[in-house]
């Protein structure tokens, strides 16, 4: 148990790291790749009937999915922000149905979705002139 807690503390020190210094685009691109490991949690956790661990990465994707959603811009994102909008609900609304129905596979079409787009997000990253 000691092991786990300092695991834990040692996680969240280095996230706490890469949030300070990123920037906005960053910011972005480490919630992707937050929202990446709690599906798989999500999915780990059902896959081994360990609901703690599901409802933990499912809570924690909801929460993140949440956040990119409310952080789209309209007016500067136009069509494209309206198709995030949409897979971000799409999204919300597939882990809700893997969670209540048991279906890891509704897990792994909502992973490959935003696995492509945190990649071409990851793609766009401004580079130092």
């Amino acid at each position: 148990m000691l092991h786990r807690n300092a695991i834990r503390a040692y996680q969240e020190a280095e996230r706490d790291f890469l949030i300070d210094g990123a920037d906005a685009h960053g910011l972005v691109e480490i919630l992707f790749t937050e929202l990446i490991v709690s599906l798989k949690l999500a999915k780990t956790g059902l896959e081994g009937a360990d609901l703690s661990t599901k409802s933990s990465g499912v809570s924690k994707a909801l929460s993140i999915i949440h956040v990119l959603a409310t952080s789209l811009d309209f007016d500067k994102g136009g069509e494209v922000a309206i198709s995030l909008a949409q897979l971000y609900e799409w999204s919300r609304r597939r882990i809700i149905e893997a969670s209540r129905d048991n279906i890891a596979a509704y897990l792994e079409e909502v992973l490959g979705a935003i696995s492509e787009i945190a990649d071409a997000w990851r793609s766009i990253a401004v580079r130092p002139a």
